[in-house]
């Protein structure tokens, strides 16, 4: 993995800021809602999948099947923003988030509080903040860790519902012998986590339909702080984060960047049969029809069944 690391000014749209990293990858900087930022890196210039299936924020319409261009900005606010030179940096802010960019590349993000006082909300790591795989498509990125942080989401995951101290595959692996407690990988293929400290959560969102692993405290080192980190196999790094302040507001905001869940017609509320056991019996035909006649006999109502 080769660490991103000296950058100039590009250039700046109404929809982003752009900085060219080491003479050949373009580090974007969106702002899309004044709590809403994304984060895209280009390699050499260029994405690795132009578009994307899983951000639909224009109201009441899904994703085309063919995709949503990747580099789009459609359905969003694009409330405009500030940009300030500083001394070993740059900062792009609105009026409830803003976030400075270091030399050597690493972030630094506050919020505006109730009382219009800017407080730290997350930062990268300074050493190592994002990584690209010289001979593949690699992708990684590591921020900062706190002690009192909790972390929520990535779609129904095994054991506590908090999942400080853990690390997490994303890959559809068909568990069998799925324990609940431990068990990592399920189908939830969902890079979403929900990090709340003290009064404040934010969300940030990785969008990467690629093996992913989310490192929330499970892996120490000792030459580098606390962090926590994502990896990708292949993909490029695109990530959002978007303040809560609360984690309900956090939830919110992530259904409207990928869109709600269409309500399923009336049978579908029902118990559905599911099992591998008729699939891969001899007699699968016979087992099913005595499967419905147990149903009927026991006065149990099943309004669908999977093979």
């Amino acid at each position: 993995m080769k660490i991103l690391k000296n950058w100039v000014l590009s250039q700046q749209t109404q929809a982003f800021v752009e900085i060219n990293v080491d003479n050949q990858h373009l580090f974007r900087l969106y702002v899309l809602e004044n709590d809403l930022f994304r984060v895209l890196i280009k390699r050499k210039g260029e994405l690795a999948l132009a578009r994307t299936w899983s951000i639909a924020p224009e109201a009441g319409k899904d994703v085309a099947w063919e995709g949503r261009k990747r580099e789009s900005t459609a359905g969003f606010a694009l409330p405009g923003f500030t940009l300030t030179t500083l001394e070993d940096g740059l900062q792009v802010a609105t009026d409830k988030l803003r976030v400075t960019v270091h030399q050597p590349l690493w972030l630094s993000w506050e919020y505006r509080d109730q009382q219009g006082e800017w407080q730290s909300l997350a930062a990268d790591c300074h050493t190592s903040a994002y990584l690209l795989n010289a001979h593949g498509d690699g992708v990684e990125h590591y921020q900062r860790r706190h002690p009192q942080e909790q972390y929520y989401g990535l779609g129904e995951k095994a054991g506590d519902l908090n999942h400080a101290g853990r690390r997490y595959e994303m890959r559809n692996l068909d568990a069998m012998g799925y324990n609940a407690q431990s068990t990592d990988r399920l189908y939830k293929h969902l890079p979403f986590t929900i990090i709340r400290r003290g009064d404040v959560s934010f969300g940030m969102f990785y969008d990467n339909l690629s093996s992913t692993r989310l490192d929330l405290g499970n892996e120490l080192d000792n030459y580098h702080v606390a962090y926590r980190r994502y990896s990708a196999e292949a993909g490029d790094l695109d990530y959002y984060l978007f303040l809560g302040p609360r984690v309900l507001d956090v939830t919110k905001k992530f259904v409207r960047l990928t869109g709600k869940t269409l309500f399923g017609p009336k049978w579908s509320l029902g118990y559905s049969g599911s099992t591998m056991h008729y699939t891969d019996a001899p007699d699968a035909q016979q087992q099913l029809l005595k499967f419905i006649e147990l149903c009927k006999e026991h006065a149990i109502p099943c309004d669908s069944f999977q093979l």
